[in-house]
């Protein structure tokens, strides 16, 4: 049984884990706290509305609750899509941070003389990762409070010559939008169906027929961990990494990388069984440990937003009305309608400028 605090235990890690990669040294900039929160707001929100009315809605976990909701919308097998990708996107978060650990090892703890290539560290990294996934979610909050610790390490075992510094106003950019969008939503961790796959119970409880509350009552605060974490991640992102944090910070993120692999193949052994489903999430981790930390970067940003739009799409247009409106229970009939025009609208047209700005700065 999941504890009721591993979603936010989530809803802490996910801000950490990116903030450093996404938008390194950028806290001293105003605009993109604003263009952030701007994102977290017009995209994030709306998104993870979405995921959980879903997840309420089906009553299942991601890959057979997308198979319940498109028999039910009459809708095509190919909106299943979306349970694969949430699978492929866990696992590169997970690369992410092995590819991350690998190289960091070389830069931060040179004293160590390792002769192994970085893509060999990256997949011990994540080998042992996968031994830890066995331990299921026991790890995911230790690792949270380590990471938190190493990122108060590097705020502060810099002293003055940390990175950090007073926000000013500096230029807008596209780039700056399309980092903002995609931390905003690596943050939230839509398209991951992680809040799908902890808050079936949740949901469920909150939108029982004989005690049906508004789901904003649980969104809400996952949220707003979500906001506070990320300013903080935006904060330890601007700050020098040091060996020590760096040390620290690794671990942590070793124990969440095992969480992120137990998710990804649990998903896989239903859709596939035991040994198939296993099988497969052991050889897709160990391949995409391999990929250099921009490439999986780079290949993580694209499918996680392709993913979010698919769930966008899929649950503005696709879905019918009357059934998310029962399951979100809002009080006014005004709120469903600003959250359905962000999520046909905004969320989409924010993705597809997002896009454009990434591809810029790759051609750059």
């Amino acid at each position: 049984m999941l504890s009721r605090y591993t979603v936010f235990f989530v809803a802490c890690a996910l801000p950490l884990l990116f903030a450093h990669q996404i938008a390194p040294s950028i806290a001293h900039e105003l605009d993109f706290w604003l263009l952030w929160v701007i994102a977290m707001l017009v995209v994030g929100l709306p998104v993870l509305f979405a995921e959980l009315a879903l997840s309420a809605r089906s009553g299942d976990g991601v890959w057979l609750g997308m198979q319940k909701l498109t028999r039910e919308a009459d809708a095509k097998m190919t909106w299943r899509a979306f349970a694969g990708l949430s699978v492929l996107v866990s696992l590169l978060i997970s690369a992410t941070m092995t590819a991350r650990i690998g190289a960091g090892l070389h830069q931060h703890l040179p004293q160590l003389n390792l002769s192994v290539p970085s893509i060999g560290l990256s997949a011990g990294a994540m080998i042992v990762a996968l031994i830890l996934s066995l331990l299921k979610t026991r790890l995911l909050g230790v690792g949270v409070i380590i990471v938190i610790i190493g990122g108060l390490i590097s705020l502060f075992d810099g002293g003055l010559a940390s990175g950090v510094s007073v926000p000013t106003i500096t230029s807008v950019s596209l780039g700056e939008w399309a980092r903002a969008v995609s931390l905003a939503l690596l943050s939230v961790g839509v398209g991951t169906g992680l809040y799908w796959f902890l808050g079936v119970d949740m949901t469920r409880q909150v939108v029982d027929k004989n005690n049906k509350k508004p789901l904003s009552g649980l969104i809400l605060p996952i949220w707003l961990t979500q906001l506070v974490f990320g300013a903080f991640a935006l904060m330890v992102g601007s700050a020098f990494v040091t060996p020590t944090s760096f040390a620290v910070t690794s671990m942590g993120m070793l124990f969440i990388a095992s969480f992120l692999v137990y998710y990804a193949i649990s998903q896989l052994k239903i859709r596939f069984g035991l040994i198939k489903g296993v099988s497969a999430g052991i050889v897709l981790a160990m391949l995409l440990s391999t990929l250099p930390a921009n490439i999986a970067l780079m290949a993580l940003v694209v499918i996680s937003l392709l993913a979010v739009v698919i769930l966008a799409v899929f649950s503005g247009f696709v879905m019918k009305i009357s059934h998310l409106r029962k399951t979100f229970n809002f009080k006014s009939e005004g709120r469903y309608n600003i959250w359905r025009v962000l999520v046909r609208i905004g969320v989409p047209l924010a993705i597809i400028i997002a896009l454009i700005g990434w591809v810029g700065q790759w051609l750059q």
